[in-house]
């Protein structure tokens, strides 16, 4: 049996298709070098740098978890090694930049294997767009984390793959990946899945199924033992990590935790389903349509198909129903799937000049305006989502601000922080051990059960903190479902409010063993606010200056903080933080609505009326607000 009838190279290209086909390539390094240059979001990035430092430090891998208080003897088994040296070594070279650098290095080498991929089936046109879709989708996951070497791995294995049985030499090269691979993530597990597909593919060649499948699916005898001893291989690899066979079962000990009703799954948004976990509808949809057209694609000739492909193209559209983060791989396959499945379709179709001319015209167009809309964070803000393009921190993300006061006023220990601060204060507050962090498996899922109880219900933080000793506490509140353990502490129940700021606030016990530091604290936070009441705000930017770089940021770090005033009493001050957040961008409905509350608690009944008013022509589908109005109405007749 012999392959490769549906791996024919894509038809030549006429003059205007030669002048794309220097520039396609380009334009698709562009598209995922934009994507992957905004400042640092991700919450896990700091632990990753912070294994880097301890790994240069002591000399060796991670054994347990010596970064938090309550699990520091529990076994870590950190396959991430690599990568967070590589990382770590990207941060002493450039700091965040050379970090954000890294990822859009590690991107568009990404970008560019698959293009090369699509392009051996279809014109520079076709496989330029497919890829600009498959970027679309991706996106959320261009972070300096360890899924970008994964990405580049990925792509690799579906050139190898795609390349049988015309280069069977190529295949051997998936034995060191795998062990590499191995080495760089716990999603390991992805490159045996993708070679199983293929091998599984090629295996039923053998049985009685169309020729047409046979054709597109085969392997020589040989080839196909080659490719049997590669996987046996591959997967015997798995064993040459640091923790050995405990390192090469870690897939099985992290899955349940993040999938089906785990007690991750439905509270951390990555490992959420694409069509509940609420974020960037517009992406959803895109992925919904690759879902479609992929499908369709294997319609364009059944008696053709090339079964590992199709097993490939089944197994990750379903990985990618299951969880947001695994939509980024099936946007890598759906790419060339579409360009091997319609390519020998599209090579009977000749088009006019014209009209050639002008598709590419039209793509070419389309990348600018496409490049245009990420750098001026046009897209990020249809999108829905606090990314910024650009260079450095997230001033939405990380509480900056808070550790630099908490440094300034010598506030040090033992610390209880909300999971999305843990690998922040494990970098940058080195000596000071964290309560949880984003290392899923490196705690005793009892612990994240416990502080998953208080954060729902304040009322278990007694017993959720136990007998740890706690010295200081640093919440993050841009998330609203943290806001209801902030408002119980300010409360008291033995600890008191010492800082806050737009998205963090910091909390030290109320008892006399931490008094120096809590009333030296307290004096500093008092000369902090006298500067913020003297601080003169900035005037807003025109509608121009918010075309070319729409201040997402700040935008969402005023409504954050708005929605921290008002929570712990400061009414007025929250009214003045909503109002600062319409400046930047008045089309807020939600803020509007919250803006609405301020007003109306505040005796401001005709303006909170008008702002609701306005909720409810942004957003007719808010019934809420639909609600307060038409309380306030029927109140005010």
């Amino acid at each position: 049996m012999t392959g490769g009838a549906s791996r024919s190279a894509a038809p030549a290209t006429p003059a205007t298709g030669a002048r794309f086909e220097r520039v396609a390539p380009v334009l698709v390094a562009l598209l995922a070098a934009a994507l992957a240059i905004h400042r640092i979001e991700d919450f896990d990035v700091w632990f990753h740098l912070a294994a880097g430092r301890l790994m240069m430090a002591t000399g060796t891998w991670p054994a347990g978890n010596t970064f938090a208080l309550t699990a520091p003897d529990y076994p870590w088994i950190d396959l991430h090694w690599i990568f967070q040296l590589i990382l770590y070594g990207a941060w002493q070279i450039g700091g965040a930049n050379g970090a954000i650098v890294l990822a859009a290095t590690l991107m568009i080498a990404t970008s560019l294997v698959l293009y090369g991929l699509a392009r051996r089936f279809v014109p520079p046109l076709l496989a330029a767009f497919l890829m600009a879709l498959a970027l679309a989708i991706s996106y959320p996951r261009f972070v300096p984390r360890p899924e970008l070497l994964s990405f580049l791995y990925f792509a690799t294995y579906l050139v190898i793959l795609e390349g049988l049985p015309r280069n069977p030499r190529a295949m051997v090269l998936l034995v060191p990946l795998q062990i590499l691979w191995v080495n760089t993530q716990g999603l390991f597990a992805v490159g045996l899945a993708l070679m199983g597909c293929y091998w599984i593919g090629a295996a039923l060649a053998f049985l009685p199924v169309p020729r047409g499948w046979k054709q597109s699916s085969g392997l020589e005898p040989a080839v196909f033992g080659r490719f049997t001893l590669v996987l046996a291989l591959a997967t015997l690899g798995c064993l040459v990590n640091p923790w050995g066979l405990d390192g090469a079962l870690f897939p099985f000990q992290l899955l349940p935790r993040v999938t089906g009703n785990s007690l991750f799954s439905s509270r951390i948004g990555e490992f959420r389903p694409p069509m509940l976990a609420g974020y960037a509808p517009a992406l959803v949809k895109i992925w919904i349509g690759l879902m479609v057209a992929v499908g369709a694609s294997f319609l364009v000739d059944v008696r053709r198909w090339h079964v590992g492909r199709l097993l490939a193209a089944l197994a990750f559209g379903y990985l990618s129903t299951q969880s947001l983060r695994n939509m980024a791989f099936f946007g890598w396959i759906a790419a060339p799937v579409l360009a091997a499945n319609v390519g020998p379709w599209l090579a009977r179709w000749s088009l006019p000049r014209a009209m050639r001319v002008g598709l590419v015209s039209a793509a070419v167009a389309g990348f600018v305006v496409f490049l245009g809309a990420i750098v001026t964070n046009q897209f990020y803000a249809a999108m829905k989502i606090e990314r910024e393009f650009g260079f450095g921190v997230s001033r939405v993300r990380f509480p900056s601000d808070a550790v630099a006061f908490i440094e300034k006023t010598g506030i040090t220990g033992r610390a209880f922080n909300c999971l999305a601060m843990g690998g922040y204060l494990t970098w940058s507050r080195p000596d000071d051990r964290v309560f949880v962090d984003g290392r899923l498996e490196a705690f005793p899922e009892e612990i994240f059960r416990r502080y998953f109880a208080a954060m729902d219900d304040p009322n278990w933080w007694p017993q959720m903190i136990g007998t740890y000793e706690l010295d200081y506490a640093l919440l993050y509140h841009g998330w609203a479902n943290r806001l209801p353990l902030v408002g119980y502490l300010a409360r008291d129940h033995g600890w008191t409010m010492v800082y806050y700021d737009e998205i963090a606030s910091v909390f030290v016990p109320s008892d006399e063993a931490h008094r120096a530091m809590r009333e030296r604290a307290l004096r500093a936070f008092a000369e902090v606010r006298a500067e913020r009441r003297r601080a003169v705000s900035p005037a807003p930017p025109t509608v121009w200056q918010r075309r070319l770089s729409v201040p997402v940021a700040e935008t969402w770090r005023q409504r954050s903080y708005g929605t921290l005033l008002r929570s712990i009493g400061l009414t007025d001050e929250a009214a003045g933080a909503y109002q600062r957040s319409l400046a930047l961008d008045p089309e807020q409905p939600d803020v509007r609505s919250s803006l609405g509350l301020a007003y109306w608690s505040l005796g401001r009944r005709d303006d909170a009326i008008a702002e609701w008013r306005e909720a409810v022509r942004l957003n007719p589908a808010d019934v809420r607000t639909q609600d307060m109005l038409a309380r306030a109405t029927s109140d005010t007749r």
